[in-house]
């Protein structure tokens, strides 16, 4: 199904982002307007249809590798993810209809849930190789919504042009942002460290914040201590330390009340089609 046709069964207008897209063939969509709950079960080429219409979305939608956006209940894109999503070349489209409905037409025309479409197109070669180790860190403010997942994006970008696999870049992308949301949601500063070597691709992950007084609970699914206002930016679904640990190889988490956080996620890379050697 082409994006093209996806406007139509959902009389839907094209509110900006990628113009030149909407032959692209869709390969399956997600719903929600939880941003925790995308980064959990959307996959490469997916359509989103969501109500949560700002940059946050945009930055979802290109960390899991989205193909579109469908904006439901009228809901309309504001500049900054008008503008995010020109870069990104996302294209955003917005309806009239609620959410219940719009799935209901696209599934009965045929397009397939989340994770069960066509395969994604195949990684792009490495153009070179990298020096033995590259490294790269980056600052998070907290409550600093506006800025809230670039540095993710970044670390995206980063493997993308080293030519790490596919499949790592999405697993390390997810993990990155939800640590990422975590330090600007609760912490008072943090910083992420990229490291990229042959073998490993490691995330080093440090705050300076209130800490976790129970590791155990707050890694159980659907366990939150999110604001209003967290959720009114789609977090909060308490899907965060899951989603880490559940696209990492390895991850340990310790936590000191009163002092902060501190997240060490490894990604595998030895045998990976596509990483960097």
């Amino acid at each position: 199904m082409t994006l093209r046709e996806i406007r139509t069964f959902l009389q839907a207008e094209l509110a900006g982002g990628g113009e030149a897209s909407l032959d692209r063939e869709i390969a399956s969509a997600c719903a929600s307007d939880l941003m925790s709950d995308i980064l959990a079960f959307g996959r490469p080429g997916d359509v989103i249809l969501t109500g949560l219409a700002n940059a946050q979305s945009v930055r979802t939608a290109d960390i899991v590798g989205a193909a579109a956006i469908v904006y439901v209940r009228n809901k309309k894109p504001d500049e900054e993810c008008l503008e995010l999503a020109r870069q990104k070349r996302i294209p955003l489209l917005s309806t009239r209809k609620m959410m219940y409905e719009a799935c209901g037409i696209l599934y009965r025309q045929g397009l397939s849930e989340a994770g069960n479409g066509p395969p994604p197109s195949p990684p792009r070669p490495a153009e070179s190789a990298e020096p033995d180790t590259l490294t790269r860190s980056f600052e998070i403010a907290g409550r600093n919504f506006v800025r809230a997942g670039a540095a993710s994006m970044t670390v995206k970008e980063i493997l993308e042009d080293i030519g790490i696999d596919v499949s790592v870049i999405r697993r390390a992308a997810v993990a990155s942002y939800e640590a990422e949301m975590n330090i600007v949601m609760y912490a008072e500063r943090g910083e992420m460290t990229l490291s990229v070597t042959p073998d490993l691709l490691y995330l080093r992950v440090r705050d300076r914040g209130p800490g976790i007084a129970n590791i155990p609970m707050a890694m159980q699914e659907g366990y939150s201590t999110a604001t209003p206002e967290m959720r009114e930016m789609g977090f909060g679904a308490g899907m965060g330390l899951p989603n880490i640990k559940k696209n990492a190889d390895r991850f340990e988490i310790s936590s000191e009340v009163g002092a902060g956080t501190s997240l060490d996620i490894y990604f595998e890379l030895r045998g990976a089609e596509g990483a960097a050697s």
